[in-house]
């Protein structure tokens, strides 16, 4: 009986293996299209979250993919991969190698997305290196650059250099200039995330993401903006519209 046992496993691993080098040798579909080859794929691939100690700057702040500009979650969870200790996420995996035949195409479009997105709450009114030039009013005089996610202006382009040799350093500055800036305006008094009041917890916690103060009931609840940066963006700026339009005079 010992040896008919022995016999049946290595039966079974031998077809096991024939099983897979088959699946191996199938012809992959290509990703001209997103259509059910790829959702199933995307369903079935898990979202992989970057260790936080390798990335730089912020997660992604987008709610649309990289490579395709689709809305992450339209294929199932959304990937999430680091490129040079930046955040990237896609839509589904077929994306990747899209990306990776051609990143700085790609990333290139979103950092115009992300400079749009940013540039209205931008804290400062000076180049972050030379603190003694001040920023034009006309956005389109500065030069803009993103870093780790994270927008920055400066006075001219070298500055940009200083900024990438230590990027934890100048987003702690951005970071400190924007809790100043914008916690005397800020929409809620509620937690983004949990809905409870935001001393429920002893005090509320202070978080910065694409230079946008959140204020949160407390640290467990960072998790979740990290999981999904774009949607508490999103719920910021839909209380600071509905304070804006409540603050203005009937006509």
């Amino acid at each position: 009986m010992k040896f008919l046992s022995t016999t049946l496993i290595v039966l079974a691993l031998t077809t096991s293996a024939a099983y897979g080098q088959q699946a191996q040798d199938q012809p992959s579909h290509g990703h001209a299209h997103h259509g059910e080859h790829e959702t199933a794929k995307a369903t079935s691939q898990p979202t992989q979250t970057p260790d936080e100690a390798e990335r730089i700057g912020d997660p992604w702040p987008l709610d649309t993919c990289v490579v395709s500009g689709q809305k992450l979650g339209s294929m199932g969870d959304p990937v999430i991969r680091l490129h040079e200790g930046r955040e990237v996420r896609f839509c589904c995996a077929g994306c990747i190698g899209m990306f990776e035949k051609d990143p700085a195409k790609y990333l290139a479009a979103a950092d115009k997305k992300i400079e749009e997105q940013q540039m209205p709450r931008y804290p400062l009114d000076h180049c972050i290196i030379d603190t003694s030039e001040e920023l034009s009013e006309d956005p389109a005089k500065n030069s803009p650059s993103v870093v780790g996610n994270r927008l920055f202006l400066y006075c001219c382009p070298p500055c940009d250099k200083k900024v990438r040799a230590e990027p934890a350093k100048y987003i702690a500055i951005l970071d400190e200039a924007a809790i100043e800036k914008q916690t005397a305006g800020y929409p809620l008094d509620t937690c983004v995330v949990s809905g409870q009041p935001l001393d429920s917890m002893g005090g509320a916690v202070n978080v910065v993401l694409a230079n946008q103060l959140v204020k949160l009931c407390c640290a467990g609840c960072e998790k979740k903006v990290e999981a999904n940066p774009a949607a508490t963006l999103a719920k910021i700026d839909a209380a600071r519209t509905s304070a804006d339009s409540e603050d203005k005079p009937a006509n």
